[in-house]
């Protein structure tokens, strides 16, 4: 099969387009390479650290895609198109960082939690159990990652609320008095009662994160954004809520409703909703809805992303200031995949991989160069 064969059947894998026929050409191609070892040098090098890689993993993903195909697309040379992120140790062959001084370690389980008499506590250095008493409830940190409210005893007056505030390379989680779970990412913020009272259980979100509610018809569960209130009975979802970027919510499981000023919509499992603030809202049914919560999980997970997207979630992850020699880099779209673990240079060398873009490191400051 000639190499003008081989990257048309995987650039139609990589985007979804691949016949059946055309999937199992592509097999057969793959495994009658790997059995003969005909691959020139620079070509073998890498099929064998991917393969490799795959074999290392400790750890299942949602989505992957099968090895050999993954492999195949680096060696028909279409890295250009999309990428394919593993778990790796540096190569002789990999493209310098340059400007490098230090590596840059990914985030970890970072968060503050303010109290309603406005006390501050550093949950990471924090000791597990008990920490406060909060309108009838008792708080604790259990297992080091997770913040726990359990409720005491009903308690007379008005709601207290608490606070728990991720920083840039920090991620919470927090369990709810009514048991319903929060997964917080970097420089996220979530507002929430110590307790829940009356006939609706409402929190406040800035930033992203992932909900798994707890089902109770009686009391709807509400999460106010700006412009925006995510209102649910029993379900999963993802929902990014930057100040900066296009706000997003994604349905896992059960059903939500969106409700602002100018919309309002009820969305189904599977699908997303994204919107700007003053604008229109658009709603579609996504085929990698799961993808949405993967960070939650230790993984990054991108899909056709522009790089300017990529680099917006390196930037809170790692705590790094993101910039371009041209602005024509931030439309660069990448398919792949990593762990959430790995430092820094890890993530760039991979991306370098494709040949289109090129990083420049230095004092945290990430300049993506053509």
């Amino acid at each position: 099969m000639d190499h003008q064969r081989i990257a048309e059947l995987a650039g139609k894998f990589l985007a979804g387009t691949a016949s059946e026929a055309e999937q199992a050409e592509l097999h057969a191609w793959y495994d009658n390479v790997a059995a003969s070892g005909e691959l020139p040098g620079d070509a073998a090098a890498v099929r064998r650290r991917m393969l490799e890689q795959v074999q290392q993993r400790t750890r299942p993903v949602r989505r992957i895609w099968p090895r050999r195909l993954a492999a195949a697309a680096v060696l028909a040379g279409i890295c250009a198109a999309g990428w394919y992120l593993l778990r790796s140790t540096p190569s002789p062959n990999t493209t310098a960082i340059t400007g490098m001084m230090a590596d840059v370690r990914p985030g970890g389980d970072k968060a503050t939690l303010t109290l309603a008499d406005g006390s501050v506590i550093e949950l990471d250095t924090a000791r597990n159990g008990a920490l406060a008493a909060q309108g009838g409830a008792t708080v604790a940190k259990a297992a080091g990652t997770e913040l726990v409210y359990e409720d005491e005893a009903a308690a007379d007056g008005p709601p207290v609320y608490n606070t728990i505030a991720t920083p840039r390379g920090g991620q919470f989680q927090v369990r709810l008095p009514d048991g319903s779970r929060v997964w917080l990412n970097a420089a996220s913020q979530l507002r929430f009662p110590a307790s829940f009272r009356g006939a609706e259980r409402r929190v406040e979100l800035r930033g992203e994160a992932f909900f798994d509610i707890q089902g109770d018809p009686a009391h709807p569960f509400i999460v106010a954004m700006p412009d925006m209130e995510v209102a649910v009975l029993g379900t999963q979802f993802n929902v990014s809520a930057y100040e900066s970027e296009k706000q997003k919510t994604v349905l896992l499981q059960g059903a939500v409703r969106l409700q602002s000023p100018q919309h309002a919509v009820t969305l189904k499992p599977g699908q997303s909703a994204r919107w700007d603030r003053g604008s229109r809202m658009t709603v579609e049914d996504d085929p990698y809805a799961e993808d949405a919560a993967a960070w939650k999980d230790g993984m990054f997970i991108f899909t056709k992303a522009p790089l300017a997207e990529i680099m917006m979630q390196l930037s809170r992850w790692y705590n790094i200031e993101a910039r371009y020699e041209t602005e024509t880099l931030k439309g660069v779209v990448f398919t792949g995949q990593i762990s959430r673990g790995e430092n820094l240079s890890e993530v760039l060398k991979m991306l370098e991989m494709t040949g289109t873009i090129h990083f420049h490191t230095e004092n945290r400051i990430v300049t993506a160069r053509p």
